[in-house]
């Protein structure tokens, strides 16, 4: 059962390990979610990346960067490159939060950077929930290893009721992307 204590707050470019009764949260814009859930290692990792890439190096800012987050996350998970296939990744997040016509725009970015950097590594996202103008709440309960992905807002400004947490035992590959 989730209590205040055991809910951890990934704030925008942080990531974070739990295990136990550890829940990972964060609240999401354009910014991308990328969790994982290792079932056999016992851990959950959540990453809350705001930008793409960057090829500079990590330094101490590894998960502002989806494309220096997924191996950081991978490492502090303790997986090694073997027991990828072990690791089920849900990714959430990547909203066109401004209703601008720039063809660049930060959040469709970020998700088919987080597609990339997943693929590039052999991990299979089993569930993305992604674009469209929606804000996102991506939890992990690391106890019953789930997850959950609840709309903050629809496109059409109305709140969205919540859904409940998935077992990562039943999760289905699924992607939502919903550019507007």
């Amino acid at each position: 059962m989730m209590t205040m204590d055991s809910t951890r707050h990934v704030m925008a470019g942080e990531l974070k390990v739990g295990s136990g009764s550890d829940v990972l949260t964060c609240l999401l814009g354009s910014c991308v979610g990328i969790g994982m859930i290792w079932k056999r290692g016992g851990r959950c990792g959540l990453a809350h990346c705001f930008l793409p890439n960057n090829e500079r190096g990590a330094g101490d800012a590894a998960a502002r960067y989806v494309s220096l987050a997924v191996p950081a996350l991978l490492s502090a998970m303790g997986v090694r490159m073997d027991q990828y296939d072990e690791v089920d990744v849900i990714v959430a997040g990547g909203a066109r939060m401004l209703a601008l016509a720039s063809p660049g725009a930060v959040g469709p970015r970020n998700v088919a950077a987080a597609e990339e950097h997943l693929s590039r590594r052999g991990l299979a996202i089993r569930y993305a929930d992604t674009g469209g103008r929606s804000g996102r709440r991506m939890s992990i309960d690391c106890d019953r290893q789930s997850y959950s992905v609840i709309k903050v807002g629809t496109d059409d400004g109305h709140l969205a009721a919540p859904a409940a947490f998935a077992s990562a035992a039943t999760i289905k590959p699924q992607v939502n992307h919903a550019y507007a």
